[in-house]
């Protein structure tokens, strides 16, 4: 299993749009067939900040997530909504 976690700060104001805007990718990817789960976290405490938690079956999941158009979307335009770079941790179970 390959598991990503993404963290993400966002600018405060962009709120609304960000999460329209992440609600694609996370029912997208939710979606694929070698998802095991995927979720999008608001962290305790804070406004701005949230985290993507990804599980997927094997790397050939990842390598064909990586390829969709819902990916593609996000890695096109989540710099609109960040207020840091955002910080990727992978990860193998």
């Amino acid at each position: 299993m390959k598991i990503i976690n993404v963290s993400l700060k966002i600018d405060p104001a962009k709120k609304a749009e960000y999460e329209a805007f992440i609600d694609k990718l996370v029912q997208g990817s939710r979606a694929e067939a070698g998802n095991v789960s995927y979720g999008h976290y608001n962290k305790l405490g804070s406004e701005d900040e949230y985290e993507i938690i990804e599980h997927w079956k094997d790397q050939a999941a990842v390598d064909s997530h990586n390829e969709t158009a819902h990916f593609k979307e996000f890695l096109d335009h989540i710099g609109d909504y960040l207020a840091e770079d955002l910080e990727i941790i992978r990860m193998d179970n």
